[in-house]
């Protein structure tokens, strides 16, 4: 029998053990969980608001550039980690970021139902 300080991956209770382990140091690093929500993690620095947001094993962090850097670096240091930039794609949503405005949209994703289901051909119908 062995015991191991934390959870393999492949392993049915490695989500939950590391879900459990990066909640704990959202705390330590001062990130309340909402109540709404229990992935949206938000902490207020300097009167400035940082919010994280996890799924599965993908995050987005949010709030003023200076707070978001150093906010990367402290998971670094922590997890092994993969930053990707700015947002482009999430959850089928494609993301589009300019100076002050933020654009979302799911046209990739009905375009890939269309295909899937041998409908691209099909002509659109406006509606009311």
């Amino acid at each position: 029998m062995c015991k191991f300080k934390r959870a393999l991956y492949g392993l049915k209770q490695a989500p939950h053990a590391w879900y459990i382990g990066i909640n704990n140091y959202f705390t330590r690093l001062g990130f309340t969980k909402s109540e709404a929500y229990e992935n949206l993690h938000h902490n207020v620095v300097e009167g400035k608001l940082l919010i994280i947001v996890l799924y599965v094993d993908d995050s987005i962090l949010t709030g003023e550039e200076k707070l978001v850097k150093s906010c990367k670096e402290d998971i670094a240091r922590e997890f092994d980690m993969k930053d990707l930039g700015l947002m482009h794609y999430f959850l089928s949503m494609e993301v589009w970021q300019g100076d002050g405005e933020l654009f979302v949209s799911q046209g990739k994703y009905a375009n890939e139902i269309l295909k899937k289901f041998h409908m691209k051909s099909n002509k659109p119908m406006e509606t009311l």
